[in-house]
């Protein structure tokens, strides 16, 4: 999650869902950068290519996995209201204004509180989705372990006992997008976490399995259309929270 004032962002796809909040009025969104549709609340699947205006006004942003429970019932919750494969003006409105709201004036020290109040949005059936094939359930174990290993799809495919063209094709069908797209998003997410907790682009970078910093630059201007300083400079006091797991939080 990101809140704060943010650079407009050039027409980009990301492996993660985008859910765009806009607390104080409008903002617009393209999938062409030529047909803009203004909205307050914005549901954008993963690997769809978008663009977003938020004309120096606050926003926030929560990015979702296509594993995550809560995308599944936001998704399915609003089916009636997509257009051009995104989901604009969401039924849940009002439900994510409150909790946007209490979210930003939660403690930084609440994370406990802060959590609780992300996997309420939407709130999930005790039901939800769960990985079929164990397989995969492996494989995506690995990577986010050892998120710093530049495992080959053979290399996945052998630890998993399976073919590369089957682990290719169970993958995406089990998490959504390819195996190499769940690697690159994640890596960015830690480097990002890495940075916001004080370490260095380099020492960030290295630690999520990116070559260089150099490296994750360029992967992140790929995937946001900008550099992350133009993001995460001092100046633009972005309120921002990670998930990661918890042993790379610890380590």
């Amino acid at each position: 999650m990101f809140a704060g004032y943010l650079p407009d962002l050039t027409l980009r796809r990301r492996a993660a869902a985008t859910v765009c909040i806009g607390l104080d009025g409008e903002f617009q969104v393209s999938l062409n950068d030529t047909d803009w549709i203004g909205f307050r609340t914005a549901l954008i699947p993963p690997m769809v290519d978008h663009s977003i205006r938020f004309s120096g006004n606050f926003c926030v942003l929560l990015f979702m996995d296509l594993s995550s429970p809560n995308y599944e019932s936001l998704r399915a919750s609003n089916l009636e209201s997509e257009n051009e494969g995104i989901f604009i003006s969401l039924r849940e409105e009002e439900q994510l204004f409150d909790s946007i709201s209490k979210i930003l004036s939660l403690n930084s020290d609440s994370e406990e509180r802060l959590l609780e109040l992300l996997n309420q949005i939407p709130p999930i059936v005790e039901n939800g989705y769960r990985m079929k094939d164990p397989r995969i359930q492996k494989i995506v174990e690995l990577i986010t372990t050892m998120p710093h290993e530049d495992h080959s799809a053979k290399d996945l495919a052998e630890f998993a006992s399976m073919s590369v063209s089957n682990l290719e094709h169970q993958f995406k069908k089990e998490i959504g997008i390819p195996f190499h797209s769940f690697r690159t998003w994640f890596r960015l997410k830690l480097t990002v976490y890495s940075l916001l907790h004080g370490m260095s682009h380099t020492d960030a970078a290295h630690r999520a399995g990116f070559f260089d910093s150099a490296h994750f630059t360029r992967t992140f201007r790929a995937t946001f259309g900008l550099p992350p300083s133009e993001i995460f400079r001092s100046t633009r006091h972005l309120k921002s929270f990670i998930e990661v797991p918890a042993s790379y939080a610890e380590a």
